[in-house]
């Protein structure tokens, strides 16, 4: 088992280990989807995704749109997502509790977005570095290290 290396003098994980972190980030947001639009919650934020509070599923693989906004930043990040997991109502996780929700994975996010989230990302983890934390998929997948 290869171990992950250590943290950065800067605080930042190297980027094998900061692409698996997720952080709390409690923020509106709006979804579009096939079926309509529809404003939610953000419940975390990753490199990768995010997690958002809805209490139905949407089919697995559907490919979302979601606009919502990092704090201090007032140009909202626009993603092209595809619905990559369901969290059943009550789903038991050892790790935390969530509630009801879909996990979203970035398709096709912008470079200068994608650029705010890291930014956001590793600034939150300079300043909590004991929120670094890894998180299984609730449907106990492993996520691909691609």
């Amino acid at each position: 088992m290869q171990r992950a290396a250590p943290v950065s003098t800067e605080g930042v994980p190297p980027e094998s280990v900061f692409k698996k972190i997720r952080i709390p980030f409690i923020q509106r947001a709006v979804l579009v989807h096939e079926g309509g639009r529809e404003e939610l919650f953000l419940i975390d934020l990753a490199l990768r995704g995010v997690f958002v509070e809805r209490p139905e599923p949407l089919p697995r693989g559907s490919e979302v749109e979601a606009t919502f906004r990092l704090p201090g930043n007032e140009l909202p990040v626009v993603a092209r997502c595809r619905v990559a997991w369901w969290r059943a109502p009550g789903m038991d996780l050892t790790a935390k509790t969530l509630p009801a929700g879909l996990g979203l994975e970035f398709l096709d996010l912008e470079g200068e977005c994608a650029g705010r989230i890291r930014a956001y990302l590793s600034e939150y983890l300079r300043g909590n570095p004991r929120h670094r934390r890894f998180h299984r998929r609730p449907d106990g997948e492993e996520e691909d290290e691609t």
